[in-house]
């Protein structure tokens, strides 16, 4: 704090007003403040006030459970609890007892010692159950944590009263700070200086209602601490409301308790266990507090719902470059609504689940690209949703984060091998999952811009391939009939002379040749002449068997390869394909033409080589031609 601040504080104890114990409780703590002071002088000086003794046995007893027979004496009390304990008990106690009611009417003196108490029984809860802290040192220093507003209520009644007036829970300091120079959680860090407390609680009453503006770094236990106490604050301030604005103010309690690793289920224990203690308290304190429902009764609320998903205090996230189908995986109601909220804000698509086996039917239904599952959960925990995750191949690039409370080595290993690709810590804090985000989003843009690029390669491959597989059969067709070319027939004859040496089997070749080609052209056109060869290509087609292989040599001559077929088979296949083809009219200018071709024969036997044969087939055409067209001529 600056140095104005401290001289203003000096102004205000040198007035001499601010709230101090008194009596046998002032005398307490100057007592304990010296070295050579024994637990038996404090005893005695405690039972020296009957009230007050009786009042830190109670005290006692509820700050320190312990198993075996109860505490029934100062001595016990003193001895269990020390005498540094046993002083800031009598000072809380005496500023209780002397400061029930006051001159500030604008003050509730009533509802701020039930806000106290309120807060340092959920603080003594909270460090016990998450093993921070000493619990009966955060019950002190929640009951104290706001002895800063009862001071400025005492020194300035009709001005804080009026500053009460305009003042909301976000205003206050300010207002204070405009009106006196000072504000009562600097009052607060000062009074309990004063009073010989640690420096960290000092720190933690300055910043309990932000946080954020300590410079505690976030993550170590100051800072833990620190917000555990803001947590316990907070819930005191839900506790104090009226029953409607409570409600609403329940969705930032379940925030807040959610940034600090408190599932629904601690929170809805801590509060009831706030609720008992506070009826305690209240009876042996003698101050009055409001009617407060069972905390499972409060969280259960149809209208939470709807009020976590719309909270204001939603953690600041920078909306995502890469918009992810994320999977939230938790049998915390809240964590989900609170996350999915958060998630949804910053531009993912978010669904949920409650175990790993719901979550497991969600993604059959719909694979995210990110699953973000909690460890410890009912009928199927995070690690064998995991495991389970990972059997299947076409989940192996689901990105897999797990949340847990435990970072040991092994646990770490653990969640590693059964398929997880990174971890989150509770309380998953936003700025880290945030980041932990970015680089996920990162991984997942680049497998999937990977998997773009192999199929797209993939099907660049398939076309390529077609297109290579059509260049292949217009390089081995004739564009014309649509039968093979001479390219097609050389490769072809090969192959089926190569299969026939083999086997010692025959196979013969015929040369077939449209009888007076020329003059259908010279007469009618090339368009009658193109007709006409696809005519005869067609009907030598029909004719022809199916083993038999057609080929369109050029101009008007073609070729059939005949397997297994000798030159007297041959000339019996090549027969009826001349008398096919001659029996198939072509109409030119209202006429009809009839077509006919000549037919030269050879098989192998004897032959060397194919080029033998289809030169032989090819002389035996010629001879047809010269014997009249219209034949077929084998030898």
């Amino acid at each position: 704090m600056n140095q104005f601040v401290n001289q203003k504080f000096a102004d205000l104890k040198a007035n001499g007003n601010l709230p101090s114990p008194r009596g046998v409780a002032l005398q307490i703590i100057q007592l304990a403040d010296k070295e050579n002071t024994t637990t038996q002088q404090i005893a005695r000086l405690i039972s020296s006030d009957p009230a007050l003794a009786g009042r830190i046995i109670k005290v006692a007893n509820l700050l320190v459970h312990r198993e075996g027979r109860p505490i029934a004496s100062i001595m016990d009390a003193v001895t269990v609890q020390g005498i540094k304990s046993v002083r800031q008990l009598a000072l809380s106690l005496s500023l209780v007892a002397d400061f029930r009611s006051g001159a500030c009417c604008g003050f509730d003196y009533q509802k701020f010692w039930a806000h106290s108490v309120c807060t340092g029984i959920a603080a003594q809860q909270i460090a016990a159950k998450m093993h921070v802290g000493v619990a009966d040192e955060a019950f002190l220093l929640g009951l104290l944590s706001q002895i800063g507003r009862l001071a400025l209520s005492t020194l300035f009644a009709e001005e804080y009263s009026q500053v009460l007036e305009h003042a909301t829970t976000d205003n206050l300091s300010e207002l204070e700070s405009n009106a006196f120079g000072i504000n009562h959680n600097q009052i607060t860090a000062l009074m309990l200086s004063d009073w010989g407390m640690p420096a960290l609680f000092q720190d933690i009453a300055l910043h309990i209602e932000q946080p954020e503006s300590s410079e505690f770094h976030e993550g170590e236990r100051n800072w833990r601490l620190l917000h555990l106490f803001h947590f316990s604050d907070r819930l005191a301030s839900v506790c104090m409301l009226a029953p409607s604005e409570r409600y609403r103010q329940i969705p930032k309690l379940m925030l807040v308790a959610t940034r600090v690793g408190i599932e629904t289920s601690a929170l809805i224990e801590i509060g009831d266990s706030v609720i008992r203690g506070l009826r305690e308290w209240a009876d042996l304190l003698n101050i009055e507090i409001p009617d407060i429902p069972p905390f499972d009764e409060m969280l259960n609320s149809a209208s939470i719902a709807s009020e976590l998903m719309s909270v204001d205090a939603q953690p600041s996230v920078q909306p995502a470059i890469f918009k992810l189908h994320i999977l939230l995986v938790d049998d915390d109601r809240a964590i989900r609504l609170l996350y999915k909220a958060l998630l949804e804000k910053s531009g993912h698509s978010v669904t949920t689940a409650n175990n790993g086996r719901e979550a497991l039917e969600s993604v059959k239904a719909s694979p995210p690209q990110l699953i973000i599952s909690d460890w410890m959960m009912p009928e199927m925990d995070g690690i064998e949703f995991c495991r389970e995750l990972r059997k299947n191949p076409d989940w192996h690039r689901i990105y897999v984060f797990i949340v847990t409370a435990q970072e040991s080595t092994e646990k770490l290993i653990e969640a590693f091998e059964a398929g997880a690709n990174d971890y989150l810590s509770k309380p998953i804090n936003p700025k880290v999952l945030a980041a932990r985000l970015r680089s996920a989003q990162r991984i997942v843009q680049m497998q999937e811009a990977q998997e773009e690029d192999r199929l797209q390669l993939r099907q660049f491959a398939d076309e390529l391939a077609l297109s290579n597989k059509r260049l292949q059969a217009l390089a081995v067709t004739d564009a014309l009939t649509g039968l093979p070319n001479r390219r097609y027939m050389m490769e072809r004859l090969e192959q089926e002379w190569a299969l026939a040496t083999r086997a010692g089997r025959p196979v013969c070749c015929m040369m077939v040749d449209i009888d007076h080609f020329k003059m259908i052209n010279d007469t009618y056109g090339h368009q009658l002449g193109d007709e006409a060869l696809k005519l005869v290509a067609s009907s030598l087609q029909q004719a022809m068997r199916k083993q038999d292989v057609l080929c369109r040599v050029g101009g008007e001559e073609f070729m059939v390869i005949c397997p297994d077929s000798d030159n007297k088979a041959g000339f019996i296949y090549a027969e009826r394909l001349r008398q096919h083809v001659a029996f198939q009219p072509v109409l030119a200018s209202g006429k009809s033409l009839r077509l006919t071709v000549s037919i030269g024969l050879a098989d192998n036997a004897g032959l060397a080589s194919p080029e033998a044969m289809m030169h032989q087939a090819d002389l035996r055409l010629y001879a047809a031609k010269a014997a009249g067209r219209n034949c077929t001529i084998i030898g």
